[in-house]
């Protein structure tokens, strides 16, 4: 079992999502990765999206003022979604300590970019 600090979805968080569902084809397969923003890019094909993508994903870094990854979650998916290697499960992801040491700099986050901040368990069985 893995433990991340995941970035609740808001209006902003949700497009970048859809947009990077639609375009973006995976490499993985039946695990869970944080994928960077450059393997993200690398995989769109549009350059006009690729360019939306790099431009939303900064404007969210700046407004957390941490990195953000993307998770990919694809342990147990669908056949269908490993045929045609679209991820379903996607997350914004900081990287902090994910317990109860970090509550206090999650407050302070959610505070400034008035985005929360949840610990998410995720699990291999």
């Amino acid at each position: 079992m893995i433990r991340k600090s995941i970035l609740v979805e808001n209006q902003e968080i949700k497009d970048l999502l859809s947009v990077i569902k639609q375009h973006y084809t995976s490499d993985n397969r039946n695990t869970i990765q944080d994928v960077s923003l450059n393997h993200v890019v690398n995989r769109v094909y549009k350059a006009e999206v690729r360019k939306y993508i790099v431009e939303r994903w900064h404007a969210l870094e700046t407004k957390v003022g941490h990195q953000v990854t993307l998770l990919e979650n694809n342990y147990n998916k669908s056949i269908i979604n490993k045929l045609y290697k679209k991820s379903r499960d996607l997350n914004f992801v900081i990287k902090t300590r994910p317990d109860d040491s970090s509550r206090d700099l999650h407050d302070s986050i959610k505070k400034v970019s008035n985005i929360d901040i949840v610990i998410r368990e995720f699990s291999f069985s």
